[in-house]
């Protein structure tokens, strides 16, 4: 091999190595996981939970992160997304109560461009392992307890927000009105 050739495969395999090593320096992606960006928008300091913070039973039932489910829950054609999201602080034992996280569960409605406004449809606290889990429901007929101790059906017209209690059977959907806001229709 000529010097000349000596020097130009060298200086390839420099360009190379450099190249290599400047495509291979770690960069986070821009939205690696938009929902949870998303969240840390909206919630600073929060953060949705993970499959591992759920119950056992639940993390054998359901298969995606229980903490988390999409759909078309308000009137637009954009997709949403509705999650079970906690404090990244534990609140101190006191007496008679366990540590727990200070907790919410949000929806947030998909303005496009990976853009959501989020609202919060309830507050309470997270004791984990937590033991309920988010579902889609369809459109449908679903049947909301009422006070006098009967159901009253109610059509969903789009897709809505399901949770289920798995240690007391209880479960609820949480329903879009044409106002913005959500019922929460609950039972046992």
């Amino acid at each position: 091999m000529s010097k000349h050739a000596s020097h130009r495969s060298s200086f390839l395999t420099a360009v190379f190595v450099f190249l290599c090593t400047a495509l291979w320096i770690p960069v986070a992606p821009a939205h690696a996981d938009e929902y949870q960006d998303a969240i840390a928008q909206a919630f600073p300091r929060f953060q949705i939970l993970s499959r591992s913070e759920f119950d056992p039973e639940i993390q054998e039932t359901v298969k995606t992160n229980p903490a988390l489910v999409t759909g078309l829950f308000n009137d637009d054609k954009r997709e949403d997304f509705a999650a079970v999201i906690r404090d990244r602080a534990k609140q101190a034992a006191k007496q008679g109560v366990r540590e727990y996280y200070l907790g919410k569960v949000v929806v947030c409605h998909g303005l496009g461009k990976r853009q959501y406004q989020c609202q919060v449809l309830t507050e309470l606290p997270i004791f984990l392992p937590y033991a309920t889990y988010l579902h889609r429901v369809e459109p449908g007929k679903v049947g909301c307890p009422n006070e006098e101790g009967t159901v009253t059906h109610v059509t969903v017209e789009r897709d809505a927000i399901g949770y289920v209690i798995v240690h007391s059977n209880g479960a609820g959907v949480y329903i879009y009105k044409p106002d913005g806001t959500y019922f929460n229709c609950a039972g046992e």
